[in-house]
């Protein structure tokens, strides 16, 4: 049962099981934490509380295993437990299903109907409560708060007199949402919301907006104005309910959810013996809300917390810029370890410097290194290098006991703007680079400008090579200098352009994602075309300006385009020309080795001017 893109929640318990607990991975790193504050969130929920709520009383005192010390969050996964303290299984029938209840396709699945509802039971919201609690602090230091109120419920006291129960309606609503959040189709917002919403047992209907009412509408009646107000765009309206396309609009996302009767009542029901398959009747017994709606508010003020603190967290790109505190599981490039040998102390693994050394041979060593330090399914490792350190790194995480965590703390220019977000985790093969990989984001990046400082001048270009190609794919300004070292809010804004694309297409799935490969087609093939005696940073410099030839040829780019980028690229201190022997149509056969080739065709993407990379399929011949 797990939930989330960029944050990970998984809950797990049954509800007379000694506990419940939830387990919450890629929560950053240094956000301050409220235990009074969490504590007062939970006793909303908690049962036993007043007359209309079940008699039976728990704590719901949450037990930090993991991920807060001193306050403050660590960035490791949180773990919690809540201890059930209150069970009483011998009030459920063995083999009668309940009405309404999940207990009948339970006992076809396993084979037995577990008590009190077992991983279905209301009670694991709790541990929902927890994370949701976590992430609304957190939103709240970030001008952003969600609330839920009951709209409509039935009379509860007559119901429960009767031995009865009723349902209701909930509204939430968020407020101080950023215009963007979310993306098209299935990466929707609005559907995360949804899913994370019907993970609540007795949710029985979603809407966002005027929901349904939209139906019997005129688009001129549903559709909401646009206009300006203290200099934002804002909407007249808000039917559709801060969401458009999958986006938030940056009004206020509001939402309904209908929470059915709670099917435990103490009225008689028909149902069926499943051992003897004879019908009988039933009369639920144990301790049982008349209405779950209003024990339900804060759990759905935690999902949609933590739904919206995702999309946050997405956005942010979980990139932290300073020094990397107390690393723990350390792999580390062999140079860097020279240089900083206090980060290196601890290393559970060193790789020899050079692309020579990106070799499934690496990897297997790294699997090994893992195993011997008796890593498990719940550890991080740390990765300290440049590109090829992240990427065998990554690509070992991703593979080691099916995945697990890693940190990657890039130390060249290069790394940092290129190999260090996106997840993209590789070894070479030899009949092709990075042929061998995964997509596995890192937890955290942290980009430390210290080791700027102790990198060759050849080595600082490489990297400048890829800063060049952002600021063509997103349109950067391109008049400042780039002959020294970059700042921290220049590393920022550059690598924004790669975190925005990533985050719109994370697998390569819509195209987009592919325009972070321009220049790279001619650069894969100049460097295996000299034994990559080329560095991968120059051979993106030419590629660039092949392919912006290339672009121009086709007629795709204006006249004098390939010139400009050219300039701009040895104001870098980067080369622009193919070496001696080497043409854009010698290069033809290793390009066939691209990743992104389909028989005889590849895409290609171009560099047709400042912020118009288009992916073009070329046939090689």
């Amino acid at each position: 049962m797990k939930i989330g893109n960029c944050i990970k929640l998984e809950t797990y318990g049954e509800s007379h099981a000694p506990f419940i607990g939830m387990r919450m991975e890629g929560f950053p790193e240094g956000e301050k934490v409220d235990i009074d504050k969490l504590q007062a969130f939970m006793e909303r929920r908690a049962p036993g509380r007043d007359a209309m709520s079940t008699p039976r009383f728990e704590a719901d005192k949450p037990e930090f295993k993991s991920g807060i010390a001193d306050g403050v969050t660590t960035g490791s996964p949180i773990e919690a437990i809540i201890l059930n303290t209150n069970t009483r299984s011998g009030d459920y029938e063995k083999t009668v299903p309940r009405p309404g209840h999940a207990d009948f396709p339970n006992y076809v699945k396993t084979g037995r109907i577990p008590a009190g509802g077992g991983a279905n039971s209301g009670r694991l919201t709790a541990a929902m409560c927890i994370a949701g609690g976590l992430c609304l602090q957190a939103l709240e230091r970030r001008g952003i708060s969600v609330s839920a109120r009951i709209e409509t419920v039935g009379d509860i006291m007559s119901a429960k007199e009767e031995g009865d129960s009723v349902g209701g309606t909930i509204c939430a609503t968020v407020t101080g949402v950023p215009v963007g959040l979310g993306g098209a189709m299935f990466d929707g917002i609005d559907g995360a919301l949804a899913q994370a919403l019907f993970g609540i047992p007795g949710l029985r209907a979603f809407e966002i907006g005027n929901g349904f009412a939209c139906a019997s509408l005129k688009g001129s009646e549903n559709n909401d104005a646009f206009a300006i107000r203290d200099g934002k765009v804002v909407t007249l309206t808000n039917r559709h309910g801060g969401v458009l396309g999958g986006m938030t609009t940056g009004m206020p996302i509001e939402l309904r959810v209908a929470m059915k009767p709670t099917p435990s009542i103490y009225k008689e029901q028909k149902s069926v013996d499943l051992k003897t398959m004879t019908e009988t009747t039933l009369v639920v017994r144990g301790r049982h809300d008349p209405c779950i709606a209003r024990r339900a508010l804060p759990v759905v003020e935690a999902l949609v917390a933590f739904t919206v603190f995702d999309a946050v967290v997405a956005e942010e790109g979980n990139v932290a810029y300073g020094p990397l505190s107390d690393p723990k599981n350390v792999v580390i490039d062999g140079n860097v370890a020279k240089l900083y040998p206090e980060l290196a102390k601890n290393a559970i693994y060193v790789i020899p410097s050079g692309e020579e050394n990106k070799t499934i041979a690496t990897v297997a060593a790294l699997w090994s290194a893992f195993a011997k330090a008796g890593l498990g399914r719940k550890d991080c490792v740390t990765a300290i290098g440049g590109g090829v350190t992240c990427d065998l790194t990554g690509f070992a995480a991703a593979t080691f006991m099916r995945g697990i965590d890693w940190i990657n703390c890039p130390t060249t220019l290069l790394a940092m703007v290129d190999a260090s977000y996106g997840g993209k985790t590789a070894c070479d093969l030899p009949e092709g680079k990075n042929l061998a990989g995964a997509f596995h984001p890192p937890r955290k990046v942290c980009i430390d400008t210290r080791f700027l400082k102790t990198l060759p001048l050849k080595i600082l270009a490489d990297g400048k090579a890829e800063m060049i190609k952002h600021e063509v794919i997103g349109g950067l300004e391109h008049e400042h200098d780039v002959s020294g070292i970059p700042t921290a809010e220049e590393l920022r804004r550059n690598l924004g352009v790669k975190i925005g694309i990533v985050r719109r297409d994370p697998n390569e799935k819509t195209g987009e994602r592919i325009k972070l490969n321009a220049g790279h087609t001619v650069a894969h093939a100049i460097e295996k075309a000299s034994s990559y005696s080329i560095s991968h940073g120059e051979a993106v410099a030419i590629g660039c300006v092949e392919e912006a030839r290339l672009a121009e040829r086709m007629g795709l780019a204006a006249e004098g385009w390939s010139d400009e980028l050219a300039a701009r690229f040895r104001c870098a201190g980067l080369p622009t020309e193919l070496p001696d022997g080497m043409t854009f149509d010698s290069l033809r056969p290793l390009m066939k080795g691209d990743k992104k080739r389909e028989g005889n065709t590849i895409v290609f993407a171009l560099p047709c001017g400042w912020g118009d990379v288009r992916p073009t399929t070329i046939t090689l011949g």
